[in-house]
């Protein structure tokens, strides 16, 4: 790679000095994108993030109340997003907060309406919110789609961006990927679906680009299979090619035996359950039975694929599961009745590594022994083959290697919670671990720059996939990808099918912008509200400086702690301040501005008053108007209390009440004479009980009487 000759560095109110490189083509995307809803196609290691950076800061400078949401489809890859903003832009504290669904309903909706301006989701929470009424989008200046090819269907992108469109007031849509698709229809629904005015793209031959480009070295390795992997492949044709025999001669697939594929199969599954749905009970008999020889088929077919492209131990697994399912499944009973299948089951024993494990095992050993500093990504499509790998790869001397699966547990394979993926994405990085064997997991999105090693373990057909997986290595100096593929097999037509839609989908990608919808936009947009020298200057004053290490940003269990405290706080003087009001209550502008001289702000306000609404000493009798409940108010009219201290603690004690209550009763809340806080001593007092926590609590202001 090619260094610009001179070093600048990009000057913005809100990006911290030297924070970010001035590279020409970020900044002429991110001044596209500031304007109109944008697409921005840009390979992988050349700063998607950073542009979204710049155009946030854009947003949030040029539009003092606007708000920035950020999300991404998994809880790693969000929080990836807040660490480089957290790294760059000039934010306090409050200024950001994560979301990932962790907490309850409830509170997040006190999380989405409170101060922070830069919030960071997944889209499932974000829907889910919307969908109940707990987000408005009305106030959000910017939405960042991250890996926005998946906005096509139901996926919760494309519902997001439509409420968001209906409920903003100038909607600006920032959609990334590095691999929109080679489906023109599919690209076209993806910039419907997220209202693209402008589709910014950049490949590597690109001139504003080329100096950024890392090499990455791109080989084929194949290999053949031995003869005990044919004579079992030999058996499970034999199966398979009597069941597609028979679906051919009963005309439920149309195509000649030796072309039938696993889509037709799929395909011809489907058709025969619909059928099954509109036939009558005399047919049903017959069409049960071409749906367990489709289901065999399909069955077999897949083992067929397993023995060729994973090997013997992963075709194993799968046989496990059909003889401990057989006695539920049908089709797995008649599976393992057949002759052939027994012999499937006995060559297995001998257990013959693939050679694709052998050259993998070559592969991972000769690059640590060249580079020690090595870090090696391993692409499998089998958890089975994963915990595999892993196993006979930690048998090399020299090599770390562990699993890198998804959250869902299946039967005996536990899967790996988000903490513990990120985890093994820290371990990597710092040497603990030097190599991950990964399924798709870990193919979108996350950036691991020590990579500079990716195998393939079979090549896949989606271009989307493949790019995303090439583009784990590279991003901070030369990579190298190496894809391995079994010669006759699926992995061959695979091989050639993704390099083919590669290039057909970069054909689009420099051709969609002739095709695309004009966007009309309901208002013009407003005139910039920019932040104050002022307020500049405190955000200069009050931001949270973030070097190498992730930042640590609060979570939204964090936030509403540290909310509920401020609550907490707050809810005594309310409460008072409700009790003043009387019957007529107060409005929620008028204890805003009560509360304003006591430091409370409107969002610790509403957490405040919601609390006590929920602990029955508040009631909203019409929408934002609130008073005391009769039965708070009229515990205050009488404001004499006998009091009867029964335990003492250091600063506080334990007392009962009216001899009905025990509350607590700290140093700092009782005016009166200090005798008196003693075990069994017992008084009257004008006090205030109010609750903390929870819990009852009391402040003496006045002792009226000793009591024996």
């Amino acid at each position: 790679m090619v260094e610009p000759s001179s070093h600048e560095y990009l000057k913005h109110p809100l990006i911290w000095p030297k924070a970010v490189d001035l590279r020409v083509y970020q900044k002429k995307i991110a001044d596209v994108a500031s304007e109109k809803n944008t697409l921005v196609i840009l390979p992988t290691a050349l700063g998607k993030t950073i542009i979204s950076v710049l155009v946030a800061a854009d947003i949030l400078y040029n539009y003092r109340h606007a708000k920035v949401l950020v999300m991404a489809p998994t809880r790693p890859l969000v929080m990836q997003h807040r660490d480089t903003f957290m790294k760059t832009m000039k934010l306090r504290e409050k200024d950001t907060v994560l979301l990932t669904g962790k907490t309850s309903p409830d509170l997040r909706k006190l999380v989405w309406e409170g101060e922070s301006r830069v919030k960071f989701s997944t889209p499932q929470v974000v829907r889910n919110d919307i969908n109940e009424g707990r987000l408005d989008l009305q106030d959000y200046g910017l939405l960042v789609f991250d890996e926005c090819h998946r906005a096509v269907k139901k996926y919760a992108y494309t519902e997001i961006a439509e409420s968001y469109v209906q409920q903003a007031r100038y909607p600006l849509i920032l959609g990334m990927t590095a691999s929109p698709g080679s489906d023109l229809n599919r690209v076209l629904d993806v910039c419907r679906n997220l209202y693209v005015e402008k589709v910014e793209y950049r490949s590597e031959e690109d001139s504003d680009v080329k100096p950024y480009i890392h090499p990455i070295e791109i080989e084929w390795k194949k290999v053949d299979l031995p003869s005990q992997y044919l004579e079992v492949g030999s058996h499970i044709k034999t199966m398979l090619d009597k069941r597609i025999d028979w679906l051919y001669n009963k005309g439920i697939i149309k195509s000649k035996p030796e072309y039938v594929t696993r889509r037709s199969l799929i395909e011809a599954g489907n058709e025969l359950r619909y059928i099954l749905e509109e036939s009558i009970e005399e047919e049903r008999s017959q069409l049960f039975t071409a749906i367990i020889t489709q289901s065999l088929a399909l069955t077999l077919f897949h083992m067929l694929i397993l023995l060729e492209t994973q090997g013997i131990h992963t075709l194993g697994d799968f046989i496990q599961k059909i003889e401990a399912e057989k006695r539920e499944k049908r089709s797995y009973a008649i599976l393992a009745s057949e002759p052939e299948y027994n012999k499937t089951k006995h060559a297995l024993k001998d257990g013959l590594e693939h050679p694709k494990a052998t050259l993998l095992k070559k592969l991972v050993k000769d690059q640590i022994w060249q580079k020690p500093s090595s870090r090696i990504l391993v692409f499998t499509q089998y958890r089975s083959t994963a915990s595999h790998l892993v196993n006979e790869l930690n048998r090399i001397e020299g090599i770390k290697a562990d699993r890198f699966v998804g959250q869902a547990s299946k039967t005996l394979d536990k899967g790996l919670s988000q903490d513990e993926q990120r985890e093994r994405i820290k371990m990597l990085e710092d040497g603990t671990l030097n190599v991950l064997v990964a399924t798709s997991i870990a193919e979108e999105g996350l950036d691991i720059p020590a990579v500079d090693c990716v195998i393939f373990y079979e090549p896949i057909p989606s271009e989307i996939r493949y790019i995303q997986r090439r583009g784990r290595t590279g991003r901070k100096g030369p990579g190298k990808v190496t894809i391995l593929a079994t010669t006759d097999t699926l992995d061959m037509i695979y091989l050639y099918a993704s390099n083919r839609r590669a290039q057909k989908m970069k054909h689009i990608a420099q051709t969609i912008n002739t095709k695309l919808t004009p966007i009309i936009r309901k208002r013009p947009k407003p005139p910039p509200d920019p932040l104050t020298s002022h307020e500049l200057e405190t955000i200069n004053q009050t931001a949270v400086k973030v070097e190498a290490e992730p930042l640590l940003v609060k979570t939204e269990t964090e936030s509403l702690k540290d909310l509920n405290r401020k609550a907490e706080r707050a809810a005594r003087s309310i409460y008072l301040k409700l009790l003043e009001h009387g019957k007529s209550g107060a409005s929620f502008e008028q204890l805003a501005t009560e509360m304003e001289f006591e430091g409370t702000s409107p969002h610790v306000l509403k957490a405040a008053l919601t609390k006590l609404i929920k602990e029955d000493y508040a009631t909203e009798p019409e929408p934002g108007k609130y008073a005391a409940t009769s039965a708070a108010a009229a515990k205050a009219d009488d404001k004499t209390y006998e009091v009867l201290i029964e335990k003492i603690y250091p600063g506080s004690a334990v007392v009962l009440i009216n001899n009905k209550w025990r509350a607590r009763l700290i140093h700092e809340e009782y005016n009166g004479p200090r005798n008196l806080i003693k075990k069994n001593s017992r008084f009257r007092a004008k006090a205030e009980l109010y609750r903390l926590k929870g819990t009852l609590c009391i402040s003496v202001d006045e002792v009226t009487a000793i009591l024996k």
